[in-house]
């Protein structure tokens, strides 16, 4: 069982063995130095990094993007940390937020290098999901991956995403714009 609280009065989701929280300012040294560890794993899958990425400035207005999106109540951010030593392990972003009708969102999610393959990003997304289907009450998550990421697509599929399309071009990884695999995970009894 996952313990989830109001991310909206900044409270943690809780899960085996995983804490979510919202990134704070005085994360940034811990996210630099695992970003800049994990940069080659990173880099092939994810929209290429400015030259500024891992600076402190960058830092402050992702955290100011994240405050403003969690009061506009269209976004979502989370960092991953482990349980039992409260490192560090990665991000969960849920953006696109559409309540009316729709009632939907777009996941995204990264995992620093050392910690990936270890079930933590699968416990991670198992709580992302009881959070936006209890809390923000949305009928469908959606999720895309790059067809070659396996790694990627196997966590979707082992926490309950379906395959639903394919988009030529969907996004710009690492400089190319690349196609997609389309996931979706639609909240049981609808």
């Amino acid at each position: 069982m996952y313990n989830i609280f109001s991310v909206r009065n900044e409270k943690e989701l809780i899960g085996k063995e995983v804490i979510l929280k919202k990134p704070r300012k005085e994360n940034w040294k811990e996210w630099a130095e695992l970003r800049q560890r994990s940069r080659n794993f990173l880099q092939p899958w994810e929209p290429k990094w400015p030259s500024n990425f891992l600076t402190k400035n960058s830092f402050d207005n992702f955290i100011n993007m994240v405050d403003t999106s969690l009061k506009k109540r269209n976004g979502y951010n989370f960092f991953i940390f482990k349980k039992e030593t409260n490192n560090l392990m990665g991000g969960v972003s849920l953006t696109n937020f559409k309540t009316e009708g729709y009632k939907s969102i777009t996941m995204g999610y990264w995992m620093g290098e050392e910690y990936a393959g270890k079930g933590y990003m699968k416990d991670s997304l198992k709580v992302i999901s009881n959070f936006c289907f209890n809390e923000l009450e949305l009928n469908r998550i959606e999720a895309a991956c790059l067809p070659k990421n396996l790694v990627s697509k196997r966590v979707l599929l082992r926490v309950g995403f379906k395959k639903e399309g394919y988009a030529k071009k969907y996004l710009s990884i690492n400089g190319k714009l690349e196609d997609h695999l389309l996931l979706v995970k639609i909240r049981k009894g609808i």
